[in-house]
């Protein structure tokens, strides 16, 4: 183990993935400062880049926009009460009002402190929990698989959105497209049309983005958002003392630890890591009537927690080939799409590949740090940047990623198709991930349930006879039925 840990940082250290680590970074922070913008569409801007880097390089390059947009969320929380992403939320609540109180500098400060101490954290756990996971998943059988891609599919649906209903449909419509194409089985075509391109079905990349990126753009364009706004205060006095950093650090503890078991879990996610260390520090805190009118825990705790929730995503993501949220999801998808599978034997078959990611996570949390502390002075100036401007960069950017696929002008029109349905499902309320997941997870599904059953000469008791498959079919059914029943829980209240 030792041998792999100094080849995963040897390979980080080598001058292109280290620059690309810190690119990914920046681009990370950049982008989870814009409201409006995420951290699933940054990963699927740079995909294009990413075909044309080794595979060290670009994993090392993905996870660093993947941590440096859930930290850069803060700033526009902070400065412009508007949360960059949703996991940045909770840090409004207190960020803001110090924002207010002149002292924006150091809430910046303790947002970049706390989000270094989640990171850190999450990444030792990573680098502990991950490989044993990965020896008990190297049991599974195809039923497992086949139940663990339904399980995946159940979380996702069930928590992207206020109506589980929708995300359900949205989940089935994923894995009605994922069927379009050849049978690998049967050889024949389906829904195809008459066709000749749909025989191929869709490829995975078009479709991220236009149900991710094109369809913000539209959703933009048709909002008519304007220019931000930042607070006009200058930024200074960001290093918080050594008397306020022991005043927050249980605080940034008890967030760390909450945010990677909350994102081991699937489907969850950091805006509800972050909701509960909020909570659970002011219940903690010495002067929890401190909470809400500029309180250095309440920013401290849920910026630990989101950050903490990055290494604890990954785990199901790298072990299971389950997405834990919504940039997962889009992670694997980019895995996939450059030849890179995620599950147990990424842990046989490429060893050195996956200490390089834990050794890259590790990393990542100084850069961010250090990327963190050196731009903030100039954060008002990147949440100035007019819609007018940045919407255009990002279409031209959608087109040439689809286009570079196989440089056919039809994966083009494949992402702006995805983009028009992602658009109305949004508006409408029907969450993109379960469809974007029904893709990336229908053909393993498929798969494996046409294995199981050859294996099992057609017989259907393969599924609920394996412990394994009937703990995971039972955990799909039970979190739809109590996202049901919560749902309409919440609508008669």
């Amino acid at each position: 183990m030792f041998t792999y840990v100094l080849s995963g940082f040897s390979a980080i250290l080598q001058p292109l993935t280290f620059l690309f680590m810190v690119f990914g970074v920046v681009v990370g922070i950049i982008i989870g400062a814009l409201p409006g913008l995420s951290g699933s569409m940054g990963i699927i801007l740079l995909l294009p880049l990413v075909y044309r880097l080794p595979a060290d390089t670009a994993l090392v390059m993905l996870c660093g926009l993947f941590c440096g947009s859930m930290y850069g969320g803060s700033i526009s929380a902070i400065l412009l009460k508007t949360p960059g992403t949703p996991s940045a939320a909770a840090t409004l609540l207190d960020g803001y009002p110090l924002c207010e109180q002149g002292q924006a500098g150091r809430a910046l400060g303790i947002s970049t402190i706390a989000s270094f101490i989640g990171g850190l954290f999450s990444s030792i756990c990573l680098f502990l929990i991950a490989p044993q996971l990965a020896k008990i998943a190297l049991n599974f059988h195809a039923a497992d698989y086949f139940s663990l891609a339904i399980f995946g599919l159940s979380i996702m649906a069930s928590s992207s959105g206020k109506n589980v209903g929708k995300g359900l449909l949205a989940g089935c419509l994923g894995l009605l497209i994922s069927t379009v194409g050849i049978d690998a089985i049967a050889g024949t075509d389906r829904f195809t049309f008459g066709i000749p391109r749909l025989m191929r079905g869709f490829n995975l990349l078009p479709v991220l983005i236009g149900v991710f990126a094109l369809s913000e753009v539209f959703s933009q364009v048709a909002n008519k958002h304007g220019k931000s706004t930042a607070n006009a205060q200058v930024i200074t006095n960001m290093l918080p003392k050594w008397f306020d950093i022991k005043g927050f650090l249980i605080a940034a503890i008890v967030g760390s630890v909450i945010g990677v078991f909350v994102g081991i879990i699937p489907g969850t996610g950091g805006s509800i890591a972050s909701f509960i260390a909020y909570n659970v520090a002011q219940k903690l805190s010495k002067r929890p009537d401190k909470f809400g009118k500029g309180s250095y825990e309440g920013v401290a705790a849920p910026e630990a927690a989101n950050n903490a929730t990055t290494g604890g995503a990954l785990i199901p993501m790298l072990c299971l080939g389950v997405p834990g949220d919504v940039v997962t999801s889009v992670m694997l998808g980019s895995l996939i799409l450059i030849g890179v599978r995620p599950g147990p034997l990424l842990f046989v078959e490429s060893i050195d590949l996956v200490y390089t990611i834990f050794a890259g996570m590790f990393a990542i949390q100084f850069v961010m740090l250090a990327a963190g502390l050196l731009s903030a002075k100039y954060s008002p100036k990147i949440l100035k940047i007019p819609t007018n401007i940045l919407m255009p960069i990002i279409i031209i950017l959608c087109v040439v990623g689809s286009y570079s696929l196989g440089n056919q002008l039809y994966d083009v029109y494949v992402a702006v198709c995805f983009g028009v349905i992602g658009y109305f499902m949004k508006k409408y309320g029907y969450p993109g991930a379960p469809l974007v997941l029904g893709v990336i997870l229908g053909p393993i599904a498929e798969e494996n349930l046409n294995r199981a059953l050859l294996m099992s000469k057609n017989s259907l008791t393969v599924f609920y006879t394996r412990p394994i498959s009937l703990v995971f079919l039972l955990l799909a059914a039970f979190t739809i039925v109590f996202s049901l029943v919560s749902s309409m829980k919440k609508a008669k209240a």
